[in-house]
């Protein structure tokens, strides 16, 4: 009798895998060789579900940012405005060792995207997914008067993604430098800031 494989299971054990060799070995490192070898199965298999490398990457952090979307999604149920814009951006930071590792995922393609035209644009299309998240959090709170009349909501946003970036990116080169409690320091003197 033949073996029945779990397709969407298959692929998310390969992404992991792939998130599992960025982390340790880095991007340059995450060959289809060491992703099969890290997913216990042959490089033949990895063309089953993907295209290329580049293809590999971009599921990878796609899927990631994916995940993240539905914690934020969870998180702020039944919040409204600046409470679930706060919770939104706990999601986004790393504050424990599973967003470290998005972090880390996160800061490898940054480069990679660099020198890839499709993994740059799928990363402008996830960065715009983000931006248009926290906008939204944005104008409800300016709806609700929870943030100063007045406020470039446009500028506020970019704030709250430069945050997310620079945390993201000291917490991977610099951890001891921004430990948890300070991520969330600066972030509630950002959201303070914005009050009305």
């Amino acid at each position: 009798m033949p073996k029945i494989v779990d397709w969407d299971a298959r692929r998310d054990e390969i992404l992991s895998a792939t998130w599992r060799v960025i982390a340790r070995d880095g991007i340059a490192k995450a060959t289809i060789r060491a992703i099969a070898r890290e997913a216990r199965c042959s490089p033949g298999i990895l063309a089953h579900y993907f295209d290329d490398k580049a293809d590999i990457l971009g599921a990878a952090l796609v899927m990631s940012h994916r995940r993240v979307a539905a914690r934020m999604d969870v998180a702020a149920r039944g919040l409204r405005g600046i409470d679930a814009l706060r919770v939104v951006m706990l999601e986004a930071l790393p504050l424990d060792d599973k967003r470290d590792l998005e972090a880390q995922i996160e800061i490898s393609f940054w480069g990679r995207a660099l020198g890839n035209k499709d993994l740059r644009e799928l990363q402008h299309t996830e960065f715009d997914r983000l931006i248009s998240r926290l906008r939204k959090h944005l104008a409800e709170a300016a709806e609700l008067g929870q943030i100063a009349e007045g406020t470039n909501v446009d500028l506020a946003t970019h704030k709250l993604v430069v945050l997310i970036d620079g945390l993201s990116a000291e917490r991977v080169l610099y951890p001891g430098r921004v430990p948890p409690d300070r991520q969330i320091s600066l972030l509630d003197d950002l959201l303070s800031g914005l009050r009305s």
